[in-house]
C-alpha cells in the first residue's frame, strides 16, 4: 500500500481488485513502514461536507428562553398584585377609621342629653314650662263635595285658550 491513497468513486470496486490490494498489503514488510495504523484497504469518499443545523439544541434554547420569560412575567405580576393588595388594605383601614368616626358622630347625635344641652344653649325651653291653650271644637268635622258645573266639551281654539288661562291662574295662585 506504500502510502497510496485509493479514492472511492461511485462505482463498486470489483472483488478481485480488493483481493489484489489485500495481497500487496500483506506482502509488504511491516517493519519498513512508518509507524502507522495498518488498514487492509483505504477508501475515501469525495463529498461536500454539510454542516447540519442543530435543531434540537435551538428548540431547547427557545423553550428555556420562553420559560425564563414566563417566570419573570409571573414574578412581576405577583409583585403588582401584592402592591394592589397593600393599597386596598390601606384603603380598607381608612374606610374602617371613617366608619368608626361616623358611628361616634351618630351616637353623639342620638344622645338625648347632648340634644337638650345644645337646645338650651340656642335658647329653647322645654314644653312643660310653656303655657298650654286648648281649642275645643263642638261640631263634627264634615266634608262637602260641590259638583262643578258641567262645561261643554268643545275642542278647538276656545278650548286651548281656556286651558292656557287655567294654567296661568293656577300659577298665580301658587306664587301667592
Amino acid at each position: 500500500m506504500n502510502n497510496a491513497v485509493v479514492k472511492y468513486t461511485k462505482k463498486q470496486v470489483a472483488a478481485a481488485e480488493k483481493r489484489e490490494i489485500r495481497a500487496r498489503a500483506n506482502e509488504t514488510d511491516i517493519r519498513t513502514l512508518p509507524k502507522t495504523r495498518i488498514v487492509s484497504s483505504v477508501f475515501t469518499r469525495e463529498q461536500t461536507v454539510r454542516k447540519s443545523v442543530p435543531y434540537g439544541l435551538l428548540f431547547m434554547i427557545c423553550i428555556f428562553t420562553f420559560a425564563a420569560i414566563f417566570i419573570t412575567f409571573l414574578s412581576v405580576r405577583v409583585n403588582e398584585v401584592n402592591n394592589e393588595i397593600s393599597a386596598l388594605n390601606t384603603q380598607l383601614a381608612d374606610i374602617r377609621e371613617k366608619t368608626a368616626e361616623a358611628k361616634a358622630d351618630i351616637f353623639e347625635k342620638k344622645d338625648i342629653t347632648l340634644i337638650r344641652k345644645s337646645a338650651e344653649e340656642m335658647g329653647m325651653v322645654r314644653s312643660e314650662y310653656l303655657p298650654s291653650h286648648y281649642i275645643i271644637v263642638e261640631s263634627e268635622d264634615r266634608i262637602t263635595v260641590v259638583a262643578e258645573e258641567e262645561k261643554e266639551t268643545t275642542f278647538g281654539f276656545a278650548a286651548l285658550l281656556s286651558a292656557f288661562g287655567d294654567s296661568i291662574n293656577s300659577f298665580i295662585e301658587y306664587m301667592r
